[in-house]
């Protein structure tokens, strides 16, 4: 869409919602630029298709293909507010709720909405507000645009809301430890299979080990950072312990292809599976570097390998807000392939080790485990009920 264009629907939807009643049964979701079906707000959205049918329901996805695909699974539930059509029924809403990002990006907002964000993830590195080196710019926007609407923030820990209070710019009393509704699909609903998106092979009975490495804005992420690294010895050593690594970009790192997928080691990025979490359950081992998808993870408690390579450039350029190595258990490796492939070895032979650390990190980082959607859905609907009395 053109600039003029945006501009024209920014200023038209300011104008209407200066005169649309929010009605408090329309909910509206929203996620990654709206343009993406994922994380915490594409779960409580299908927990509301499925259970709360009385409520009008509606996803903002701005990408026509995306949406009439999902349209048709689904259901007309699917908007684009990139029409007037799509931007008078997300006025509508009396509840937003996004995963990041908003509906619609306005400058004046109703005091008559609740505005939830869910995130999406615990944020093991510092996000929003609390990024090191934000400029001033995007600050006085996120606290303009964002901070100063917020009904709730939600999180999964009493130990976080000082940390999300100050990420978001928000009172701590608005911050709800309510979990996160992508972590109810581990326990209680059926998951999707590797297989639907490999033609049908199978990996049952191999060692299946997920890599999830984060994204870095200033460099591009090295897959495999060591001085040893040789893709041949890694297939050969995959082949003879009959395992295999899947691995997963960031969404904003799809694109980055260092290696090239063999037998034992495949790419399962957003053409292969929109959201990790529906099949994350399936595999024994994860490895990562600072991505939170460990802190899911550790509701499953399996092994997990640290690959810190390049932590003192990450806290300087990005930060963290939590002593590192004291809320990562498993074991990090930054120094050889040699090494990474001994401990893959060690956790094939016995998945058991650090598991009494990981079960302590995970009781700080998940005091909700699940049934996090109706646990949300049951305070918003008290909320609704306080606000009409």
């Amino acid at each position: 869409m053109n600039k003029i264009k945006m501009l024209f629907f920014s200023v038209m939807a300011q104008l209407m919602s200066a005169v649309i009643t929010p009605n408090p049964n329309v909910w509206i979701f929203s996620s990654t630029q709206n343009v993406h079906f994922n994380y915490n707000a594409r779960y409580l959205f299908e927990h509301l298709l499925n259970k709360h049918t009385e409520k009008q329901i509606y996803f903002v996805i701005n990408d026509s293909n995306l949406r009439a695909n999902l349209t048709g699974k689904y259901g007309p539930h699917f908007i684009n507010t990139q029409s007037i059509s799509g931007i008078v029924t997300a006025l509508r809403g009396g509840v937003w709720i996004t995963s990041t990002g908003l509906p619609i990006y306005l400058l004046f907002g109703s005091s008559r909405r609740i505005l939830v964000n869910l995130w999406h993830g615990v944020p093991l590195k510092k996000i929003v507000l609390k990024e090191n080196n934000l400029n001033s710019i995007k600050r006085i926007f996120t606290k303009l645009v964002f901070s100063r609407k917020y009904t709730w923030v939600v999180t999964t820990s009493s130990k976080l809301i000082r940390i999300y209070a100050d990420s978001f710019g928000v009172d701590a009393s608005k911050i709800k430890v309510l979990g996160q509704p992508r972590n109810d699909v581990l326990f209680q609903y059926k998951q999707g299979t590797l297989a639907s998106a490999f033609n049908g092979e199978q990996f049952d009975s191999m060692t299946k080990i997920l890599y999830a490495p984060t994204y870095r804005d200033w460099k591009e992420t090295i897959l495999f950072p060591f001085p040893d690294f040789d893709l041949g010895r890694l297939e050969t050593f995959l082949t003879k312990n009959n395992a295999v690594i899947f691995i997963r970009f960031h969404l904003q790192n799809q694109n980055d292809t260092q290696i090239k997928e063999t037998e034992h080691i495949r790419f399962i990025n957003e053409d292969k599976f929109e959201d990790i979490m529906t099949v994350l359950s399936q595999f024994d081992m994860l490895i990562t570097d600072y991505s939170s998808i460990y802190i899911d993870y550790l509701l499953l408690n399996k092994p997990i390998i640290f690959l810190p390579y390049d932590i003192s450039d990450y806290r300087l350029k990005r930060g963290f807000n939590f002593d590192y190595n004291a809320v990562t258990p498993g074991y990090h490796v930054s120094d050889s392939m040699v090494n990474l492939m001994r401990i893959i070895k060690k956790y094939i032979a016995n998945p058991r080790t650090y598991q009494n650390d990981r079960i302590k990190v995970n009781q700080y980082f998940n005091e909700i485990t699940d049934y996090s959607s109706e646990l949300i859905v049951r305070n918003l609907e008290n909320k609704l009920q306080s606000m009409q009395e």
